[in-house]
């Protein structure tokens, strides 16, 4: 069993829910911490390693944070360290390169979709994040996009339910980032089944 199968769903979700919520926040140094517990978690990072990672990933999400004046190819050069750092951990398949492409383009489809959603709840198809998330889970865990189709649907509606929260139409706080921890369990549940 490759090592990527062998992480807890369940502490994974936690972390990144947590690390979600500490971005939203811009509580860089809440965020830089949980990521370090996530790169170990789910990396399989030493420590000096998942600190350098969780760097990595910091800044790229700094660099990526300001809505209109995001600098993409900074914070794609960011993740590709930090993918080049999880891929000696684990010995991935997938190149940095590439899976840094897979991440941002995460990035930039659900940063589209928060946008057109904040103007119009109504507006934008989900459809285009979880063709995201399916083609960076069959990278990240050496699978298929159809193989990951679950993970990915269930990932963006985590995505989407932070989308209610940091753009103030949430009615219930607590309960959505209860749920945001819930839809991230499910996907990566899905993904150690599916892998």
């Amino acid at each position: 069993m490759p090592p990527m199968r062998k992480f807890d769903p369940d502490k994974v979700a936690r972390y990144e829910k947590a690390s979600w919520d500490a971005y939203y926040d811009r509580n860089w140094l809440r965020a830089f911490w949980l990521l370090m517990q996530l790169n170990r978690e789910q990396f399989n990072m030493s420590v000096f390693t998942a600190f350098t990672a969780a760097l990595d990933t910091a800044r790229a999400s700094m660099a990526f944070a300001p809505l209109g004046r995001e600098d993409i190819a900074k914070a794609k050069r960011f993740i590709e360290k930090f993918y080049a750092k999880a891929r000696r951990s684990l010995n991935l398949k997938a190149d940095a390169h590439t899976l840094a492409e897979l991440e941002i383009t995460y990035w930039i489809v659900h940063r589209r979709l928060a946008v057109a959603r904040a103007k119009n709840p109504n507006d934008g198809d989900i459809e285009p994040m979880i063709r995201a998330f399916q083609n960076l889970h069959a990278a990240l865990f050496d699978s298929t996009p159809d193989a990951q189709r679950a993970s990915a649907e269930w990932r963006a509606r985590a995505a989407e339910a932070v989308d209610l929260i940091t753009s103030k139409r949430s009615t219930d706080v607590a309960g959505d980032w209860r749920r945001i921890e819930e839809y991230l369990r499910k996907a990566y549940r899905s993904v150690t089944r599916e892998s």
